[in-house]
């Protein structure tokens, strides 16, 4: 089982501000080693001299780069086509295809948009150079040239073509400081604002025009983020979306921003790019994000299968309409982003999945630009937050004659969608934990405190008040909004020399989570975040067993107590877990009468109504078995010892062993004689003395044991 390090993420809200210098150099990290660890920058040379070409590659290769050569250019273009070059140095007057048709060529190409290309010709005639950089070239040298001349050339080009691509990749990704505030919106209940209420940036150009717009996010992801490290939020992130990214790509869709968890495509309809075609596709791709998500289920459940994760989930949002294309970049780069009404929409469409229980849900808008080919189940008029006419929706299910996209073989997504990726997972996986640890230490603030004015909420708990504040944790008693369940909210930060206790905390929250027994105290939520983690447990306002041990207990009851403790401890053996902090005040009461064993802090009825008193280290000396007391191992044993002291105080109203010091208490643990019931209690004294055996051997070996005892003695009346 994962826990928290000692060093992992201390300075996740500061680190937050640097958020661009740092995804930049992910970037720039990604591109320098895209593919596979050292992979070097391709230069492709077309030339049909071969004494140049080779002069040429061998001077290139001396720098570094890799070298392919074509010594025509329709051979040039098929190596192109064949393995994408990073820059293309080509000659002008070749037979048959010139330079110049080449550049043509490879300019009709999208993926080809913002290649490099530079010529190197004897022809310097003004009309040549224009007409190839008018055709799309980046430079031109001419014959004659020094190699220093064209290396420098080379150089200029990459440098120049990677900030540009660098400066796109920050375009696709949504700022650190916004998804934290996204982040943070879900936490605390605030109203989360759209992450796409761009304004169109001084001097791009801009164009209206229809457009179908897909948005699509990870159901649950906040719970997710909660109970996984930074590093590993990153890695599903990036995992998932490169398989997300690809029913998008293969259906014609661009993807324009990724926001954290989310994806924002477009699909422009236009001259090629019919209305009906792209509402289609963008549908299309919407099930085909539905069929990974089911595959990805599995892998993330393969990879962390103890972390108590919700169900791998997605919604998606699709909506027609009118959309402003901003262009990004210069000419030859076929980038832009999209804002406006309809990709709002689109996005509230998909905030509406959840509540509607269906996973793919487009406008009437988008179903109409479909036509018959989209088979959909339910419809539903939805008021969407912002918009005061309803939207009509509808449940897609399936394609007639057609098979929803799942896109083409995993990686071969361009590059720059790659590093943007790549830097989008980094920087959503900081966001969400620097969110987490703002709201948990807000919390645990002096001041803090919920007023009907400033109500506190995380998650969908609001905060009635706070039940105990001690050190760095802070007991709260809540209320669930599904249901209006009282509960109580554990915040506990780690503290200098707390690193063990504090690493037990987010284990024992993890490990109990997954636990379904109905004398163990279930844990509703948890998460942490660096240095501070919480749990949602139940709330108990009837207090602990302890509460009950003023006085001996009715024989019977007794018993069925004892019962139903070694049935928790039980289930934990089951599991191979030691409890290893046994006492009546880790046994809670129901209201109906029933004990459930705590393994965190929980709040309990003790004076003030859910505010429990700590035992003293005396009292939780008495509950510590002989092997304890003399610093040996515990194992499951010693919790069969601590059943024994509680069944004894239940049936007595006292601890079997006293000392008017520490020490005396350990020496009457460790050397005194199992004490006598009364003759009235005669009937139990052997389970007591097993219980209480001074040698683990001696006890029962396990807590099953101690029900199958339990269930061979007769019971009396009471």
């Amino acid at each position: 089982m994962a826990v928290l390090s000692g060093r992992t993420r201390n300075k996740a809200i500061s680190r937050l501000g640097a958020r661009a210098k740092e995804t930049r150099v992910v970037v720039t990290q990604f591109t320098k080693c895209w593919g596979s660890a050292g992979v070097k920058t391709k230069v492709l040379i077309i030339e049909d001299d071969p004494g140049i070409r080779r002069s040429l590659a061998l001077s290139l290769k001396t720098e570094g780069y890799r070298v392919s050569e074509a010594p025509s250019g329709t051979i040039g273009l098929e190596m192109a086509h064949s393995e994408m070059p990073d820059l293309v140095i080509c000659d002008v007057n070749m037979p048959q295809m010139d330079g110049f048709a080449v550049v043509a060529k490879l300019r009709e190409s999208p993926d080809f948009g913002s290649v490099p290309f530079v010529f190197l010709t004897a022809r310097s005639e003004r009309a040549d150079v224009r007409r190839g950089m008018n055709l799309g070239a980046d430079d031109y040298l001419t014959k004659p040239f020094t190699l220093d001349e064209l290396i420098e050339a080379v150089k200029g080009r990459l440098k120049k073509h990677s900030d540009s691509r660098e400066a796109l990749t920050q375009e696709l990704i949504l700022g650190g400081e916004r998804l934290r505030t996204r982040f943070l919106s879900r936490l605390t209940g605030q109203v989360e604002h759209s992450a796409f209420d761009d304004a169109v940036r001084p001097g791009a150009s801009s164009s209206i025009t229809e457009a179908t717009v897909l948005f699509t996010d990870i159901r649950g992801f906040t719970t997710i983020s909660e109970r996984l490290l930074v590093t590993e939020i990153g890695e599903l992130l990036n995992r998932y979306f490169q398989l997300a990214c690809e029913p998008i790509v293969a259906a014609g869709g661009r993807i324009v921003k990724f926001i954290g968890d989310g994806i924002m495509a477009v699909f422009p309809h236009g001259e090629g790019q019919p209305r009906e075609r792209q509402a289609l596709h963008a549908i299309q791709a919407g099930l085909g994000l539905s069929l990974i998500a089911n595959q990805f289920r599995h892998w993330m459940y393969t990879h962390y299968a103890d972390r108590g994760l919700p169900e791998f989930a997605i919604g998606v949002g699709i909506h027609t309409g009118e959309v402003t294309l901003c262009q990004l970049g210069g000419a030859g780069q076929d980038n832009f982003t999209a804002v406006g009404d309809t990709v709002n929409i689109a996005a509230r469409l998909e905030a509406q999945t959840k509540e509607l229980g269906w996973r793919v849900v487009a406008s009437g808008a988008a179903i109409s630009a479909a036509g018959d080919a989209v088979i959909h189940g339910a419809h539903r008029v939805v008021h969407l937050r912002g918009r005061t006419k309803p939207v009509l929706v509808y449940e897609v299910t399936g394609l007639k004659n057609l098979k929803a996209t799942l896109g083409t073989e995993q990686g071969s997504l361009p590059l720059q969608l790659r590093a943007a990726l790549l830097g989008n997972a980094e920087g959503a996986a900081m966001a969400v934990k620097a969110a987490l640890r703002e709201t948990l230490l807000a919390l645990l603030a002096d001041d803090a405190g919920p007023t009907l004015s400033s109500p506190l909420r995380i998650k969908n708990y609001a905060l009635i008040g706070k039940l105990r504040e001690r050190g760095g944790s802070a007991l709260y008693l809540a209320e669930r909004d599904t249901d209006g369940r009282k509960v109580v909210v554990t915040i506990r930060r780690r503290s200098a020399g707390d690193d063990a206790a504090f690493r037990a905390f987010v284990e024992q929250a993890t490990t109990l989570r997954r636990l379904q027994h109905p004398h163990i105290a279930p844990i509703f939520d948890h998460g942490f975040a660096d240095d501070v983690a919480y749990v949602v447990t139940e709330y108990f306002p009837r207090g602990s067993l302890k509460d009950l041990l003023w006085a001996a207990l009715p024989p019977a009851r007794a018993v069925e107590l004892l019962r139903q403790a070694a049935s928790a401890l039980a289930e934990l053996e089951r599991l191979a877990i030691v409890h290893d902090a046994i006492g009546p005040e880790r046994f809670l009461l129901r209201d109906t009468g029933q004990l459930a064993l705590a393994g965190v802090e929980s709040a309990h009825g003790h004076g003030q109504p859910g505010a429990p008193r700590e035992p003293s280290a005396g009292e939780l000396l008495q509950y510590r078995a002989p092997e304890e007391v003399q610093g040996e191992n515990r194992d499951h044993r010693s919790d069969v010892y601590a059943l024994g002291v509680i069944f004894f105080q239940m049936l007595t109203g006292k601890c079997p062993y006293h000392g008017a010091t520490g020490d005396e208490l350990k020496h009457q643990i460790v050397h005194a004689p199992v004490p006598s019931l009364p003759a009235v209690l005669a009937p139990w004294q052997q389970l007591a003395a097993r219980l209480l055996a001074r040698q683990p051997g001696q006890r029962f070996d396990s807590a099953q044991a101690v029900l199958d005892a339990i269930g061979a003695i007769e019971r009396p009346s009471t």
